[in-house]
């Protein structure tokens, strides 16, 4: 008997054992003539062309406490919102409660934005600019709390402009001249927002409000005109819960928006929806998710996908709605370069298929369906960390180098820099 034979009756007689052990007298054991036969396979299977048993590989089942989950990145990086990717500090401006127990100094002077975190208090300083207005863009101020599971900020950028300019016509204020009476506006929208992020069985809940006015109004002389004021008024409230704080290798997250946007001009006192843009409300539930398929302690591979569905009424003077269904597929990969992993090489891609689009107008009895697949949008990021309290980060994307001599174009190119200092 030779030593493969042996190996063999070892292993089935170590397996009836443990079986026999396992569920007492339950299972029978095995007679000497069925310990024969299988002596015998055993013995006839020791080819080494014999078909070797499929194995499923191993898929990392911890994928949100791996070294790669435990970075805190910029903006550059997960501009597709795959759930199962690192946090970066648009995630952290999402659900508050993330700030708690970090200590960091943020800068981004691409996007204006920089972020101080006490590991309770946090600051952030920022820009807006209210949609379907002027190019003006306003400064924010947010402030925060977080403790560890539950989070709060408020946030407000304001300016306003008011002229009295009775009985003179001939003044101008920033290119617009000012009749006679008192004329008021803001810049770049009055914006009013608050966010609360709360962690409870194991997920985190969040919801958030925004309000953006951008208004103008004139009150004119009664002799030469009337009182008008034209309104820009924009409403989003968000609301999301993610299983992303005890997640492992899959990570999802359900949601829904609401936005109420309101074009108005008023005029001694009568209100009229102004056409364009036309006043609408719109809700749209979505949901998004992130899978790790290729992972070890140097590289990973996440694959991600959102699904979003829009309902669009339009009001006054437009009789119109909208449905919308929405797929966004995407693909990250990133990778530790090093020893000491110091330096890290991230690249996205992603694109927008409207899947479905139907746009009904009841006042024409007009009608349109399509689909469409977006063009892909791709983007590569570079980040090095020095020690343990200092990380820049570089990233490039979207429409680069789309011709000869055409390096980057104005539609769509991002070149994002920032700075991390952490302790």
């Amino acid at each position: 008997m030779n030593f493969k034979t042996m190996f063999g009756i070892g292993l089935v007689s170590l397996g009836a054992a443990f079986a026999q052990d396992g569920y007492e007298s339950t299972s029978p054991s095995l007679s000497e003539q069925q310990l024969q036969q299988q002596e015998e396979q055993a013995s006839a299977s020791s080819d080494l062309t014999a078909p070797v048993p499929f194995v499923a590989p191993e898929i990392p089942k911890d994928s949100k406490r791996t070294p790669f989950n435990a970075i805190l990145h910029g903006k550059s990086y997960n501009r597709n919102s795959n759930m199962a990717a690192a946090n970066n500090t648009d995630l952290l401006l999402k659900y508050p409660n993330l700030f708690a127990n970090r200590k960091f100094f943020y800068i981004e002077p691409t996007n204006k934005l920089g972020i101080v975190s006490l590991g309770s208090f946090f600051t952030a300083f920022d820009i807006s600019k209210a949609p379907h207005a002027d190019d003006e863009q306003l400064g924010r101020l947010t402030l925060g709390y977080a403790v560890p599971g539950f989070g709060i900020y408020v946030r407000a950028g304001l300016g306003r402009d008011r002229v009295n300019n009775e009985g003179n016509s001939s003044t101008r204020v920033e290119g617009d001249e000012v009749q006679p009476g008192v004329k008021s506006r803001t810049y770049g929208g009055d914006d009013w927002a608050a966010a609360i992020a709360k962690g409870f069985l194991g997920m985190n809940v969040a919801a958030d409000v925004d309000w953006l006015t951008t208004k103008t109004e004139t009150h004119a002389d009664p002799d030469n005109g009337a009182e008008t004021e034209d309104r820009y008024d924009s409403l989003t409230v968000n609301l999301s819960l993610t299983n992303a704080p005890t997640a492992k290798n899959f990570t999802w997250t359900l949601g829904a928006r609401f936005v109420s946007f309101n074009n108005e001009t008023e005029e001694d006192g009568d209100v009229k929806n102004a056409g364009n843009p036309p006043s609408y409300w719109d809700i749209t539930p979505y949901i998004r998710t992130g899978l790790s398929v290729l992972e070890n302690e140097n590289a990973r591979v996440l694959i991600g996908a959102a699904a979003i569905v829009s309902y669009r009424n339009y009001d006054d003077p437009v009789d119109q709605y909208a449905i919308t269904a929405v797929v966004q597929p995407s693909m990250l990969g990133e990778v530790f370069i090093g020893e000491n992993k110091n330096f890290m090489f991230y690249g996205e891609v992603g694109y927008d298929w409207v899947a479905f689009r139907y746009l009904k107008n009841n006042d024409s009895d007009y009608s349109k369906m399509m689909d469409k697949m977006d063009e892909v949008n791709a983007s590569i990021g570079f980040r090095y960390q020095y020690k343990d309290f200092l990380a820049v980060e570089l990233g490039l994307g979207e429409k680069l180098f789309t011709g000869v001599g055409n390096f980057f174009t104005e539609d769509g190119t991002f070149i994002d820099f920032s700075a991390m200092v952490r302790f």
